[in-house]
């Protein structure tokens, strides 16, 4: 596995280093940080869990992304490397082009987390003045209040966020909206293990929990709490009612944000649809004016032919009357039907206009 992960890691141009235990590892890290690592679960010794908790107790290697290579494809060894600080998971066997896609996450991770961790020393510091300021319930009101500004998930999602910074928590989101789900935590966005972990404990019921982690569930939103104070039972019943609550308003602005989205393809539809209904009657009053053109041009055929047929037959005044008063009525029949669809044009332009207005 070292031989072949090499292999097909240096072909893109990447430096690998191979270890066969976690303490080889570990001894080389004295001299030399990698931009990843790639951890088998099952080695000799300290197994690949082990060894990640390892890595992110270390301030010189907590931020390292870490992916878990492992045969075992089951919710609880992917809890397990969550729960060991791993971002990715790799299912043996597996194909090169997967691989060489982890690796490309985990370079989006590290850059990310670069970029969060500037983020969180400015968010800390207002988090601690803001802490001053309002008490564990104020902390939800402003959330509530910040909530309304929140024009897409993510805004929303790093909304809730700030909220459980404030109450000194580090925890993970997921907003559903339609089929797509936003995935966000401090380590980054959609990360594939903490998604996965995500769309497991979002079937666990409204209040879920385990050892130092809580789920609040509610509609499409999913909160997970990675370290509830449990020691401190009293203020750990404060922060579930609190959080219940602050779950619920986010689903709300959740929801808000779904309708006005439904609303733009509502929209979107009715200008499509108002562009083809214009477009019909525009066309029908070309078709019109051609048909009216070609019957009026028709009627005076026949006038004056029938004048030149009358000559020849030799009729009285009073016949050639009658019969060019029975061609005439038959001329007023057929134009009264020619402005029928004159009146269907004018009905779908009155229909436009209401769609126009409904749209707006």
């Amino acid at each position: 596995m070292l031989a072949l992960t090499a292999a097909i890691l240096e072909d893109t141009g990447c430096a690998v280093e191979g270890f066969s235990s976690a303490t080889a590892c570990l001894e080389r890290l004295a001299s030399q940080c990698p931009d990843m690592f790639l951890l088998d679960v099952r080695m000799a010794g300290m197994d690949g869990y082990a060894l990640a908790r390892s890595l992110k107790n270390s301030a010189e290697t907590a931020d390292i992304p870490i992916t878990f290579v492992s045969g075992l494809d089951t919710i609880e060894a992917r809890l397990a490397g969550y729960e060991a600080g791993g971002e990715d998971f790799i299912v043996k066997p597996f194909e090169p082009s997967l691989l060489v896609q982890k690796v490309q996450v985990a370079q989006r991770i590290r850059d990310e987390k670069r970029q969060l961790r500037e983020m969180a020393g400015y968010a800390q510091r207002t988090a601690f003045t803001a802490m001053t300021s309002m008490g564990e319930l104020g902390i939800v009101i402003d959330f509530l209040r910040k909530s309304f500004a929140c024009g897409d998930s993510h805004a929303l999602a790093r909304a809730i966020l700030d909220a459980l910074d404030q109450y000194g928590l580090q925890g993970a989101v997921q907003i559903r909206i339609g089929d797509t789900a936003e995935n966000l935590s401090a380590a980054g966005c959609n990360l594939p293990l903490e998604a996965s972990v995500l769309n497991h404990v979002r079937t666990q019921g409204r209040i879920f929990e385990f050892k130092t982690r809580s789920v609040f569930n509610h509609g499409g939103i999913t909160i997970l709490v990675k370290n509830m104070p449990l020691e401190d039972g009293e203020r750990c019943g404060r922060l579930r009612d609190n959080l219940a609550i602050l779950t619920e308003g986010a689903d709300a602005r959740r929801h808000a944000l779904e309708m006005e989205s439904a609303q733009a393809r509502t929209r979107n539809g009715i200008g499509a649809a108002l562009a083809d209904i214009r477009e019909a009657v525009a066309t029908l009053r070309r078709q019109h004016q051609r048909e009216r053109f070609k019957n009026t041009q028709l009627m005076i055929d026949i006038q004056e032919g029938m004048t030149k047929f009358f000559v020849s037959l030799g009729l009285s005044e009073q016949q050639e009357n009658l019969m060019f008063d029975f061609v005439r009525q038959q001329f007023a029949r057929l134009q009264d039907g020619l402005e029928d669809p004159q009146q269907v044009s004018l009905r779908l332009e009155q229909l436009a206009q209401r769609l126009d207005e409904l749209s707006r």
